[in-house]
């Protein structure tokens, strides 16, 4: 099955990104992804589901989950998905939104490219 994507991250979709954020970065360092997501919002880097998952240390949530669930109708619908906020600060990545959208993804195909806007801080 084809994924369909977003061509960028639009304003609208920092909001969750930056919710997400206070909750694990200080006030400067979210300002500061805040800045390069706005500065990066149209450049889309490609990863594997398998290998953002690895690298985030993050566990699949199950397919039964309720917003995997929603990402599924969406994908089957041909709906374009938002590429996913990655930020990467001490060697450590953070999926700050679309952790939903990478699972229902590695669900379809573990190999899947997931669009990706990723920035360092």
């Amino acid at each position: 099955m084809k994924l369909h994507w977003e061509k960028q991250l639009k304003k609208k979709d920092l909001s969750p990104v930056e919710q997400y954020l206070r909750l694990i970065f200080e006030p400067k360092d979210v300002r500061s992804a805040l800045s390069e997501f706005e500065k990066n919002r149209s450049s889309i880097e490609r990863f594997m589901a398998r290998d953002i998952l690895r690298a985030s240390q993050n566990q699949l949530l199950p397919e039964s989950n309720e917003d995997v669930r929603d990402q599924f109708v969406k994908i089957f619908e041909g709906e374009p998905l938002v590429p996913i906020a990655l930020v990467r600060k001490n060697e450590k990545l953070f999926i700050a939104d679309g952790f939903h959208r990478m699972c229902a993804a590695y669900y379809l195909d573990k190999e899947c490219e997931i669009h990706s806007v990723l920035v360092g801080i």
